[in-house]
């Protein structure tokens, strides 16, 4: 959608320019020519300008018919991917849905029928319990990415440390980072890096990373915090020395749904995270991008945000 709303506004400005400078130039030939025309042709001036607001108006319908056939197009190519694109995603969204809700339906009905003993009972309970906290997350997802995704959305910005922010969310992940057997590096600036951000958003989009090193990666890994502070941006990066991401998925990665089968599958991911974070970053007027040229690291995702 913000694509399409660029090609209107960028034709409607070429358009507009081209018209004003034909009309100029219109109105220019008849100012300068009128006279001398009406007195060679023996035709009446007040004739020769009525001709020329027609000829003006000609003009003007007729470009603005170019742009309208034009936006149209635009606008039904859009509708056209934004229906495929609701298709493919309604089609996932069962496709994910119907594995965890499988298996709460497999397991309340063996407890239903008694066919589970008394030692099993706690173990299939946990099993209910964590398939429907699945399928709670993954909902809560999609509601997020459709909110995200209307008109009427906005972000409540506020002047924030970014240091600070950092170290409260690597804290926060502090337990599983050790579990997993990370070996974290934290690089951030000693004196404050503020920012106007969404701090729920922008924490929100850091965890989704960090989750995705935890996650996506063997336990053992290296994986890097930084915090950059340029002229015009600052940059977030999150790195890791795990798995490399193959270069046919990278070109949809940040799509929803759009990764691979297999990768979708794996430690119960929903296809959606990636797809939200890109779209905080869009609303911070920012970008996140893959970076491959990190020292030491096999991959990171930069979160760039202008200053």
């Amino acid at each position: 959608m913000d694509t399409l709303k660029k090609k209107i506004i960028y034709y409607y400005i070429i358009i507009t320019t081209v018209l004003l400078i034909a009309e100029w130039y219109l109105f220019c030939f008849f100012s300068s020519y009128i006279p001398a025309i009406s007195e060679n042709l023996g035709i009446s001036a007040i004739l020769l300008e009525v001709s020329g607001v027609i000829l003006a108006m000609i003009l003007f319908f007729g470009v603005s018919w170019i742009y309208y056939r034009k936006i149209s197009r635009y606008v039904a190519e859009e509708a056209q991917r934004q229906v495929r694109e609701q298709n493919l995603m309604f089609a996932n969204i069962s496709h994910d849905l119907k594995n965890p809700m499988s298996s709460v339906l497999g397991f309340a009905r063996v407890l239903e029928e008694g066919n589970v003993s008394d030692d099993e009972v706690p173990a299939v309970y946990h099993t209910i319990c964590e398939k429907t906290i699945q399928m709670n997350d993954m909902i809560l997802k999609m509601f997020r990415y459709a909110k995200m995704e209307s008109d009427g959305y906005s972000l409540n910005l506020q002047e924030t440390d970014l240091c600070s922010l950092l170290r409260s969310i690597i804290a926060e992940h502090y337990l599983e980072i050790e579990q997993n057997n990370i070996e974290p590096e934290i690089v951030l600036p000693e004196n404050p890096v503020n920012a106007d951000v969404d701090t729920a958003e922008l924490t929100r989009l850091i965890n989704n990373l960090i989750s995705n090193v935890l996650r996506h990666n063997d336990s053992g890994i290296k994986m890097l915090v930084r915090l950059e502070v340029h002229e015009s941006a600052v940059r977030i990066i999150i790195a890791d020395s795990g798995n490399d991401i193959p270069q046919e998925q990278r070109r949809s990665i940040f799509m929803p749904f759009q990764c691979s089968d297999t990768s979708r599958q794996t430690k119960d991911g929903s296809g959606l995270g990636l797809a939200i974070s890109k779209r905080i970053s869009e609303l911070h007027d920012g970008r996140l991008y893959i970076d491959d040229n990190i020292e030491g690291y096999t991959k990171g995702f930069v979160i760039e945000l202008k200053r």
